[in-house]
């Protein structure tokens, strides 16, 4: 778990301090010390995130995938440089993983084998949420909170050096002979394994981050922002009868870089 965050943690760090530098470089039209402005405007942003799940294996390849974010915000000033800032938006959060190794449970104990022909099993899955956003902003720096509504997920297999049936393939039909004992829940490696609806959890997500001006205007402000999101609950509930089983820490740290525009009122 560690392991998986560290990359993240650089990320935001590199991010930052490059923001910081272009911030110092950068010849704003309008400054005001005291912002008393209500604001609202609109964002939008990358996301990169990893898959923490423990495959219970080792020889596992995590990648950062791609999403996005963007929705719009109002920002309330409350206190000398300090903000409530809330929000509405389109949350994607996406991963991919490789895995040489397959493992499974006979209830009592994890058993795990090689991939057939010493292939690799990419797993790829993609979230996407209508999120509500409520953050305290304190000067440049916030820390807030993402509460998101499940809209539609994928994910999905693919393999090199093995094919993977329409049925799918008990990894345990790969022993000579077989040993079904091992997989009494008859587990399988799919090519599709998108969870259904009902097995998709509520994102909660904890942000902290940074947005700092580009440029300022009686007009409003124009915005460069970076912040890291972890979430605090698995992504899905059941993987039910599919492999690879994604039921132990499957949450989906990442970091978003975003612009934003925010009109003056």
């Amino acid at each position: 778990m560690r392991k998986a965050l560290f990359p993240l943690i650089v990320l935001f760090l590199i991010g930052l301090g490059g923001t910081q530098a272009q911030q110092t470089t950068v010849v704003t039209t309008y400054e005001d010390d005291a912002d008393t402005h209500l604001k609202i405007g609109a964002l939008a942003g990358l996301t990169l995130s990893m898959n923490t799940t423990d495959y219970v294996v080792q020889r596992v390849t995590r990648s950062l995938g791609i999403g996005s974010h963007f929705g719009v915000r109002a920002s309330i000033p409350i206190g000398h440089k300090t903000r409530f800032v809330g929000g509405l938006g389109y949350h994607t959060l996406a991963f991919r993983d490789e895995n040489k190794r397959i493992s499974f449970s006979d209830a009592v104990k994890d058993h795990s084998t090689d991939l057939r022909n010493d292939g690799t099993l990419t797993t790829e899955g993609t979230f996407q949420y209508t999120v509500l956003t409520a953050m305290f902003q304190f000067s440049q720096v916030y820390i807030g909170v993402n509460i998101g509504v499940p809209i539609s997920a994928e994910m999905k297999n693919t393999a090199d050096g093995f094919d993977i049936p329409a049925g799918g393939v008990d990894p345990t039909d790969w022993y000579d002979p077989p040993r079904p004992e091992l997989n009494p829940e008859r587990r399988k490696i799919k090519q599709d394994i998108t969870p259904e609806d009902e097995d998709v959890n509520t994102l909660i997500e904890l942000r902290l981050g940074g947005e700092f001006p580009i440029m300022k205007s009686p007009v409003g402000d124009l915005n460069l922002g970076i912040s890291v999101g972890y979430t605090f609950q698995n992504i899905i509930k059941d993987s039910r009868d599919n492999l690879p089983h994604m039921e132990t820490n499957f949450w989906l740290p990442n970091v978003l870089f975003h612009l934003s525009y925010m009109f003056n009122l």
